[in-house]
């Protein structure tokens, strides 16, 4: 698992978006309070980095690689994720972050310079704020060169995040796909109630009446809430789907379909 830890002995991991556990160097970076997915979550399920875990937790490939010791379709995946169903995520992300974790910029003294790149200097005897603006003006320069398709933001992490998605959107999507296999049989209106999602239900007539013009719409109310509620369930259905799919391709959270 996690063959190559090349960054391993950096006192540092850099991370695109914010890691389960926050060191002292991560919490000046990804300050404020944390959003987690529900009220009563532990803090690292706010992390995307847990979701892919657990997601992948859900690839049937991967369950049945994991149970044959690696081998199966997806015997390259778990030469770096590793068995994912006999440790809690605490442990294996003690050794999973260097999967997630940006690759050093620092360089060794005889570099390959790759088309586009740019080399500078620090000086350790020269004052961090001279540096610090003689290389924005550096890099601003170079980005007013570079073309619009150049300058989308890359990550030199060996498995970058592939979209942004909040914590609370992944549990959700999760949510809907467990219950799925566990209620096989249920509605979507009733996958939707079970995973907390909250119809806009009108009460029916005070008088009991049926017939009124009033109830008519009443009916008609609820019955788009219920069509609302089973919509959802079905997009977050669609979804985890495809996350669950792509994830065992190394890439998450990657869905192009509603």
């Amino acid at each position: 698992m996690v063959n190559n830890q090349a960054n391993e002995s950096s006192a540092t991991l850099v991370f695109e978006t914010t890691p389960p556990y926050l060191s002292v160097t991560s919490k000046s970076r990804f300050k404020g309070r944390r959003n987690l997915p529900y009220p009563e979550a532990q803090p690292y399920k706010a992390s995307i980095y847990y979701w892919w875990w657990a997601f992948l937790k859900r690839n049937r490939n991967y369950q049945i690689t994991c149970a044959n010791n690696g081998k199966g379709h997806l015997s390259k995946l778990y030469q770096d994720f590793g068995n994912i169903f006999d440790i809690a995520f605490e442990d294996w992300w003690k050794h999973g972050k260097y999967l997630f974790a940006e690759q050093s910029a620092l360089v060794s003294k005889q570099p390959d310079i790759a088309e586009g790149d740019i080399l500078y200097r620090i000086d350790p005897y020269r004052s961090f704020n001279q540096i610090h603006e003689e290389i924005k003006a550096i890099y601003g320069n170079a980005t007013v060169m570079r073309s619009i398709s150049e300058r989308r933001r890359t990550s030199s992490a060996k498995y970058p995040i592939y979209a942004n998605a909040s914590a609370y959107n992944l549990y959700r999507v999760l949510k809907v796909w467990d219950l799925r296999c566990k209620h096989s049989q249920a509605s979507a209106y009733d996958l939707g109630i079970m995973a907390g999602l909250k119809p806009n239900l009108l009460p029916p007539s005070r008088y009991g009446h049926t017939r009124t013009r009033s109830a008519a719409a009443i009916e008609r109310h609820n019955k788009r809430a219920h069509i609302s509620i089973a919509n959802q369930s079905n997009r977050y259905l669609r979804t985890a789907e495809q996350y669950i799919d792509n994830v065992g391709r190394g890439e998450f959270p990657k869905a192009l379909r509603r």
